[in-house]
């Protein structure tokens, strides 16, 4: 046994000493360091720093979805002189197959367009990505920023724009931006919530693509110039040369369109913005102005001839090329004493054939219905410039707005946001008299197929919600109402009574207001 014993623990130590041998002669091996994932901040953006480089990337957006809803009143179109003379027998020597305000027409069945067809609640979701990148150079932080959105919704004001768009994207370097990017002309965007106020915005919605250089002289002061694309920039906005063509708002098969057809040539020079911007910890103010191209023709007029003018005799002139321009100042005052991250917004607004500057090309749109709420009433004329065959002159539009709005949180976790504005525009050339009125003269009786004046306001307010972090309840409710005042020369309205067939056609009856109430409840988580 001792033996056996002893023969076992020889041939282990024997075993045991040849593999230490064996170990010794290979090659020595040590683990791979770890490698950690490094956080970054450069130019204000906190990330990560992307792997085997000293650039510094942030991953961040939201996914929304929401609710909406909006009342259902009468809807009024723009109707024309062809369908009034063959409804009452009266020939009208102009303007035959022009759309025009001098003759209204009630919703009607045939034309898919009353409240049986209209959308009185909609579904929308959106998904937003937003990518930041950032590396420091000698000559400051060289800055990235992407957004995109993909969309989709039914029914009321949804958000279905097919597929994935870029809503931004755009660098900054050395006072230098490019790219699609907030516009340096705006103050605000439209508003507390996701409807539009009256407001020239291009920050939130119709951002342009755009090159600007802005320079910092200390202080939090600065100034910038911007050369900004006029025209459409997709899923995300029409841009800012507006020609009144605006559709009627949620009918199924649609409506008559604006007075005459007005179209922009090919672009020739950017919208051209200057802006003066402090920033401090009382707030900030701006002070900004722009100019912009105007180059468009009436195609119904445009080479016509003859047949325009008081005695339709003069030669039409179809063409026009203007300089409009605007101005937009505000003012943001933070309010500590009243509540952690509160704040009062004061913006206004000025415009001549520059619509949109004027804000009344955004705020017109609450709910993207040109003045109309969820189609009650009729629509604004917005455009930058209107030809009048009658006069065979073109008019002028001024347009200006006026919006505030507050930010209070009660609590951390509740916040309500009120806001109000006011907007108008206004129309050269138009006259003030109405056919059936005495007094008119030639002049004024023949001219005015347009509302001479549109006024518009908008109160509401947004209440949210923070339960927990990155997630948001938000109710947001808006009242838009709308004045037009009736354009002098105007011949009457044609009520649909019974539908198909019992148009009745009503002298001098003028459907100039539209109002009505829309809202919506969404849902937000935040990455």
């Amino acid at each position: 046994m001792t033996l056996m014993k002893s023969l076992l623990l020889g041939s282990a130590a024997g075993i045991v000493a040849v593999a230490s041998a064996q170990a010794a002669d290979l090659p020595t091996r040590k683990a791979a360091p770890v490698e950690y994932v490094k956080i970054c901040n450069v130019g204000g953006i906190t990330g990560w720093v992307l792997p085997g480089s000293d650039t510094c990337v942030k991953l961040s957006g939201y996914v929304t979805a929401q609710f909406m809803g909006g009342n259902l009143n009468t809807q009024y179109n723009w109707a024309n002189t062809a369908g009034f003379t063959a409804l009452t027998g009266i020939v009208f020597p102009v303007d035959v197959a022009r759309s025009t305000q001098r003759v209204l027409v009630q919703a009607s069945d045939s034309q898919f367009n009353t409240t049986f067809y209209r959308h009185a609640t909609g579904w929308s979701t959106r998904a937003e990505v937003d990518l930041d990148i950032a590396s420091n150079t000698a000559w400051g932080p060289l800055m990235g920023h992407i957004n995109l959105h993909a969309d989709s919704g039914n029914g009321f004001d949804n958000l279905g724009n097919p597929g994935v768009y870029t809503n931004l994207a755009y660098l900054t370097w050395a006072g230098v931006t490019a790219g699609k990017a907030p516009s340096f002309y705006s103050f605000i965007g439209g508003g507390e919530g996701w409807a539009n106020i009256f407001s020239p915005d291009r920050q939130g919605f119709n951002q342009p693509i755009l090159m600007a250089y802005t320079a910092s002289f200390g202080g939090g002061f600065s100034a910038t110039l911007s050369f900004e694309s006029p025209g459409s920039v997709g899923p995300s906005g029409g841009g800012t040369q507006l020609t009144g063509a605006a559709g009627c708002a949620n009918t199924v098969g649609g409506c008559a369109g604006a007075p005459g057809n007005i179209t922009f040539g090919g672009q020739r020079w950017p919208d051209i913005v200057g802006a003066l911007h402090v920033k401090q910890p009382w707030g900030e103010a701006q002070l900004s102005g722009v100019v912009h191209d105007v180059n468009v023709r009436d195609n119904s007029f445009f080479n016509f001839g003859v047949g325009c003018g008081p005695l339709a005799l003069g030669i039409c002139d179809g063409s026009e090329n203007k300089t409009g321009w605007g101005i937009d100042a505000g003012v943001k005052v933070n309010l500590p004493w009243f509540g952690a991250g509160d704040n009062f917004v004061l913006t206004g607004a000025y415009s001549q054939n520059a619509v949109w500057y004027g804000g009344m090309g955004g705020g017109e749109m609450m709910w993207g219905e040109a003045g109309q709420v969820n189609g009650n009433g009729q629509p604004m004329y917005l455009a930058d410039a209107f030809f009048n065959p009658l006069t065979n002159t073109w008019s002028k539009p001024t347009a200006w707005s006026i919006a505030a709005t507050l930010e209070h949180h009660f609590t951390p976790q509740f916040y309500f946001n009120p806001e109000a504005s006011v907007g108008q525009i206004k129309w050269s050339n138009q006259g003030g008299c109405n056919i059936y009125t005495l007094g008119c003269t030639i002049g004024s009786v023949i001219g005015g197929p347009l509302s001479p004046s549109a006024t518009s306001w908008i109160v509401g307010a947004n209440v949210g919600w923070n339960p927990v972090t990155n997630l948001n309840f938000d109710l947001e409710v808006l009242y838009q109402d709308t004045r037009q005042d009736r354009p002098n020369g105007f011949l009457g309205t044609i009520y649909n009574v019974g539908g198909v067939g019992g148009a009745v056609f009503v002298p001098g009856a003028w459907e100039g207001n539209s109002s009505g109430f829309a809202g919506r409840f969404k849902i937000t988580r935040y990455f």
